[in-house]
């Protein structure tokens, strides 16, 4: 008879619990209902970067500038081991302190021109990055207008994502936009120096 007691003050209050829930998550649906959820847009932005056509013209650079600069770098390198055999076959006829002042002032050019070579790959790279900060202001007034478009109230990167409609994804109009406004962008070395500043 207790076990009878007790199971039937439990359905009593079970039901009064599921009441409660039901009316909580009917007040939320209303409360959902009269506020619209937030519409999420995707976008690839290595995509608009690498597949654009500015993005490409400024790839085109870039790769243009470092295959002179390797080229540059083949040449001094070729003509400094050309001067070290030199000094080899002078060897015989040098006197021991005029063979090491010649094999370390060979030596400090060596280091100088390395340096100098990775100095300006680097300043390629900031110039590269300076170009992609350029094309970054003009892909942000464009995201802007296709929140506005879409009524959207967020914009995320298909590299942030890990499914999603294919509906969401912005990347072409955004895309057709920014070929609109910009096609191409001089990408300027940046000195070194100049760039940790």
């Amino acid at each position: 008879m207790y076990f009878y007691k007790a199971a039937k003050k439990f359905a009593a209050i079970f039901t009064v619990m599921s009441a409660a829930l039901v009316m909580q998550v009917g007040m939320t649906t209303s409360a959902q209902a009269e506020k619209a959820p937030t519409v999420i847009l995707i976008v690839d932005m290595a995509g608009l970067f690498t597949n654009s056509a500015v993005g490409q013209d400024v790839s085109r650079q870039v790769q243009e500038l470092a295959a002179a600069l390797q080229q540059e770098d083949l040449t001094t390198r070729q003509a400094l081991a050309a001067e070290a055999e030199s000094i080899r076959d002078q060897r015989a006829s040098l006197t021991p302190a005029e063979l090491q002042a010649k094999a370390a002032d060979l030596q400090q050019r060596q280091q100088t021109h390395v340096q100098k070579i990775a100095l300006r790959q680097q300043g390629i790279q900031l110039g590269r990055a300076q170009a992609n900060n350029q094309i970054a202001e003009v892909i942000k007034p464009i995201f802007s207008e296709l929140l506005q478009k879409h009524n959207a109230g967020l914009l995320l990167d298909q590299a942030n994502v890990l499914a999603g409609g294919l509906d969401l994804n912005i990347t072409a109009e955004a895309m057709a936009l920014l070929n609109q406004r910009i096609t191409k962008l001089t990408v300027t070395p940046v000195s070194a120096e100049a760039g940790g500043q």
